[in-house]
């Protein structure tokens, strides 16, 4: 058995040599088995090993005995120790989560923090094949994608099971022939939970009715199902690239380009846009996705709410998916009116920042964010401020159009309109910053005072980019 964790070790390139690594050792069959296996493999790999114990605070005199026996066993082996005990139950309880949630949690919490101290690069965790099995069915039952039929990874990050190759079986019977003691938690034989139900009942149900083999088929479809995963994942995020954009509210998806994705594809983006925004996907579910999907076949303006205070919006032809902050998509600035004086520099309280100054010169090349204006024509005073009622521009020579109406033709999203600055002479609208100037202001051969602006954002952008 020890030729198959090795095989298995390698296949999965689990341990170099050298490493340093920390193993959870409860006192089970599993951990005490993964503790001589690697105790067994020690000098071939020239490693180091460092075993830490949880006590969970909840089994009383049982988890005191855990702890002793796995105590006891390190010290007959000449192996590094350290035990720690938490009150899972109630930091379970003040932290709102499930006494399993917060064990987990811990484990893994004090894994990384010895994992840390001591230098190791490595944690080792007792799960077997038939854990895995488990997940897959337990993933099954509750509804799961492809993801969640993959089961158990071999290794994730830091974190290797050497042992996940061996069923519980082998593994007593590993135990048993070398008289090795193992401790058994008495929780482990209740059906109370879910996922004790699985292993004692349905598992053994399955091996005695259908077929005795059925474990390992489950574990050999899920391999093949974690290659596909690995290989629709490396797809979705070429299409995330595609299709989709960061904002300053959150992920914008070109519902153009979004829809000449495959449907696989399409729901893998909407996943990473969400999982961007809200940093995780727990709670995250396959009807949330096709919610969002359904929103992008529908008009402009409908939205969609999410867990995490996430609201998914069509704009014209993109789906902005953000945190509901009670603010509009980028914020609107407060409403400043600045009186220009020429030359000079202006910057805003959100940042940005406008150049004003004077040429003589009409040889100039036109700029997103530098314009050029015959300065003479201006009739009022010079402001920057942002949209008010009754604003125009002229967009032929001697047409006018209503801000409002520009903004419409152009599919400038509704929450974007009042936080764009805007150069005015009265309520004739010299510039709309990052669109497009009024003719009446532009410069002709007749032209004396060249008046020249540059606009430069916050975050650096201007025409120096």
């Amino acid at each position: 058995m020890i030729d198959k964790v090795k095989k298995y070790i390698e296949k999965n390139n689990m341990i170099n040599q050298g490493d340093r690594i920390v193993l959870g050792v409860s006192g089970g069959a599993d951990s005490v088995c993964l503790l001589e296996i690697l105790s067994e493999l020690k000098q071939e790999y020239n490693m180091e090993l460092y075993v830490v114990h949880v006590h969970h605070g909840i089994r009383g005199s049982e988890a005191d005995a855990d702890e002793r026996y796995v105590s006891s066993l390190c010290e007959s082996m000449g192996v590094w120790y350290r035990s720690y005990e938490y009150d899972i139950p109630g930091m379970a309880q003040k932290g709102g989560m499930s006494e399993e949630e917060m064990g987990r949690d811990m484990r893994y919490k004090t894994f990384n923090m010895v994992l840390d101290e001591v230098g190791a690069s490595k944690i080792a965790v007792a799960h077997n094949a038939d854990d895995c099995v488990e997940t897959i069915l337990h993933n099954m039952c509750r509804g799961t994608g492809i993801k969640g039929m993959c089961g158990i990874p071999p290794v994730r990050g830091n974190i290797i099971r050497p042992v996940m190759c061996l069923g519980r079986n082998e593994i007593e019977k590993y135990l048993n022939d070398r008289k090795i003691e193992y401790r058994t938690d008495s929780t482990n034989l209740k059906t109370d939970y879910t996922r004790n139900k699985i292993r004692l009942e349905l598992i053994p149900y399955m091996k005695r009715n259908i077929n005795p083999v059925s474990g390992e088929h489950i574990l050999r479809l899920s391999e093949q199902l974690s290659q596909i995963e690995e290989y629709m994942e490396q797809q979705t995020e070429d299409a995330f690239e595609r299709a989709a954009h960061k904002t300053d509210g959150g992920i914008s998806i070109d519902i153009n380009e979004f829809m000449k994705c495959h449907v696989t594809l399409q729901s893998g983006i909407v996943r990473l846009a969400i999982k961007s925004v809200a940093g995780k996907l727990k709670d995250i579910t396959s009807e949330h996705v096709e919610d969002v999907m359904m929103l992008m076949s529908r008009g402009t303006g409908k939205s969609v709410n999410l867990p995490y205070n996430i609201i998914c919006t069509n704009v014209y032809d993109r789906c902005e998916i953000r945190k509901d902050n009670g603010n509009n998509i980028n914020g609107i600035k407060e409403k400043e009116k600045v009186i220009v004086n020429v030359p000079g520099e202006y910057i805003l309280k959100s940042g940005d920042k406008f150049i004003f100054s004077l040429e003589n010169s009409l040889n100039f090349k036109e700029k997103m964010y530098t314009k050029w204006f015959d300065y003479d024509k201006i009739k009022n005073a010079l402001q920057i401020r942002f949209r008010e009622n009754g604003d125009f521009l002229e967009v032929a020579k001697g047409g006018h159009k209503k801000l409002k109406s520009y903004f419409i033709d152009e599919k400038v999203p509704r929450e974007q309109r009042d936080s764009i600055p805007l150069l005015a002479d009265g309520q004739h609208i010299l510039w709309v910053t990052g669109y497009r100037i009024s003719e009446a202001y532009k410069i002709t051969e007749d032209t004396r005072n060249v008046l020249k602006v540059q606009y430069c954002e916050r975050n650096g952008k201007d025409d120096g980019r």
